[in-house]
């Protein structure tokens, strides 16, 4: 009697420590979702171990769409447009990350009925309790690893089963079958060949466990995605109405997924006993099978998936642009006009703490000088970044932007090719020759470039920079380019339009406003820099001399 009353006082504090936990859990989760919104310290470190796992819904949808439309990899990695995204994705889920990543990277016209616009951003900006029910749904989904894949897995569902899927069902029949006929037969024999039968299934399990725990957690995740679209419908009902057919086709396998769900929940725990348990049930093959009846229930309805995926992926894309926003110093919606002209009002850098900001209207092409520090190619960037931004995100850096629809290619961060042994000089003008190709599709592109053909001499560098500068002037390109050559300004002045940053020089030091002013920078500080940072009088003043 008293073996059974602490058995049962340990059972009762064992379910009240896991209420407690519960609650607990749930608390912690509510005080997130409600304090997290606008945070811009939210995005975690782990964003840059998953970044190849992230990119896969890309490397798929890319295939779509024209180069021209796409941001390329140097363009990417000259903006640091990386550090960019880190910095704008406040989203919840694999599904919204992947989708916020995709975006991103498309500069196509977008469809501003869509899913992804601004409207819904603002909608959730405006709507924080529907948001906050949304939001808890799309944490519950999470970013786990293997998620990430579940994009190929959607598109090559064949290639995913478990080998020999016909085998586990009759593996479990044959347990079964072989257990009950000897306990009711009373036959030691069929008892026996139960016992071998449960061994052989306990071997093939745990043969199989490694490689199907990545498939089933993929899976895993395309059932939770699924779920989770279904109960996002329900708060934002009017926002589904373009998944809805698939939502209607799916719902058998959502029930599916359910079972797969609850499975994989009881095995995700660290407990002993959970462990020994699935370990213990793993010889029945209920998690093979179900696994092969959830790929089989998505079998010729990947594109049932793929809207409702990107039904949630889009959904918390847009609840992340609308917290991103909050996070910013400031922000506006750009206009999109249909001209070849650029306007930025109180323009600046997304990625710069208490930035300067800077005006800009451009409608041709444009050549900008400046000493060195004063602020030149930050402006470029930002002037680019925001560009994509804008097109992409529905979101500018600036009190007002008004932008064309345009492609955007740059030629800025050039390094050295150790691995392929090319020098500078050529790579860069690899980079540029892109970009001449790209000119001839036709479709209004604005191009980047800091410091035109610098790894090369001074002569051959100005009849070149002036060769290259005429040909895109003759192309349907915004161009900015960044110069020390005063040369190439005034040759061009009237053609291009000049602009330049400078600074103010004392004695001690060398002070930059970082404000852009109109017309060519006739001034250098590149000696004076010396001075300030430290260098022997002797050098500066043997510098001087050489002027």
């Amino acid at each position: 009697m008293e073996v059974v009353i602490i058995i049962s006082v340990i059972a009762a504090l064992f379910v009240i420590c896991m209420i407690v936990f519960s609650i607990r859990n749930k608390r912690a989760v509510d005080y997130y979702i409600r304090h997290s919104f606008g945070d811009s310290s939210r995005v975690k470190d782990d964003v840059m171990d998953r970044l190849e796992a992230i990119s896969r819904l890309f490397e798929s949808e890319k295939k779509k769409y024209p180069e021209s439309e796409l941001v390329d990899d140097v363009t990417w990695e000259d903006l640091d447009m990386k550090t960019v995204f880190f910095r704008a994705d406040h989203t919840d889920s694999y599904a919204g990350e992947q989708c916020l990543y995709s975006s991103m990277h498309i500069l196509s016209d977008r469809d501003t009925d869509g899913l992804l616009s601004n409207k819904t951003v603002e909608f959730f900006d405006k709507n924080e309790e529907k948001r906050n029910k949304v939001r808890k749904i799309l944490h519950g989904v999470g970013k786990p690893i293997s998620a990430y894949y579940s994009v190929d897995v959607a598109e090559d569902i064949d290639s995913e089963y478990l080998p020999y899927k016909f085998v586990y069902p009759l593996l479990l029949i044959s347990l079964i079958t072989l257990v009950i006929l000897g306990i009711v037969l009373k036959n030691p024999l069929l008892l026996m060949l139960g016992i071998c039968n449960y061994f052989f299934n306990l071997v093939v399990h745990m043969f199989l466990k490694n490689s199907f725990d990545r498939k089933l957690e993929t899976l895993f995740s395309m059932g939770m995605t699924i779920n989770a679209g279904f109960g996002i419908k329900e708060i934002v009902p009017e926002l589904s109405k373009e998944a809805d057919e698939s939502f209607k086709k799916l719902k058998r396998s959502a029930t599916i997924m359910n079972l797969l769900n609850m499975k994989k929940s009881m095995s995700k725990s660290d407990d002993g006993l959970t462990m020994l348990m699935a370990y213990f049930t793993g010889p029945f093959m209920i998690d093979f099978i179900l696994y092969n009846i959830g790929l089989k229930e998505l079998e010729g309805k990947t594109q049932d998936y793929m809207k409702i995926f990107r039904f949630v992926g889009e959904i918390d894309c847009s609840i992340a642009i609308a917290s991103f926003r909050r996070s910013l110093e400031g922000y506006c919606v750009p206009e999109i006009n249909s001209e070849k002209r650029i306007e930025y009002r109180g323009l600046f850098h997304p990625l710069i703490s208490e930035p300067v900001a800077n005006d800009l209207t451009q409608e041709k092409n444009m050549l900008l000088t400046g000493s060195n520090a004063s602020g030149k190619s930050t402006f470029i960037k930002a002037a680019a970044i925001n560009l994509i931004l804008g097109q992409s995100i529905f979101t500018c850096t600036a009190e007002h932007a008004s932008i064309p629809h345009c492609g955007v290619i740059t030629s800025m961060a050039v390094r050295d090719d150790l691995a392929s042994g090319e020098s500078y000089y050529i790579r860069e003008i690899k980079y540029l020759k892109r970009m001449t190709e790209a000119a001839k599709d036709g479709r209004l592109l604005f191009f980047a470039i800091d410091e035109i053909l610098k790894g090369t001499n001074t002569k051959e560098r100005i009849a070149a920079s002036k060769a290259i500068l005429r040909y895109f002037d003759r192309s349907n390109c915004m161009l900015m380019v960044a110069t020390h050559d005063i040369e190439l300004a005034e040759a061009f002045e009237g053609q291009y339009e000049n602009y330049y940053f400078c600074e103010k020089l004392d004695e001690e030091d060398v002070v930059f406003d970082y404000r852009i002013h109109k017309g060519i920078c006739r001034s250098s500080n590149a000696i004076k820099l010396l001075s300030v940072i430290g260098f022997p009088e002797e050098i500066i003043n043997d510098a001087l001399s050489e002027l």
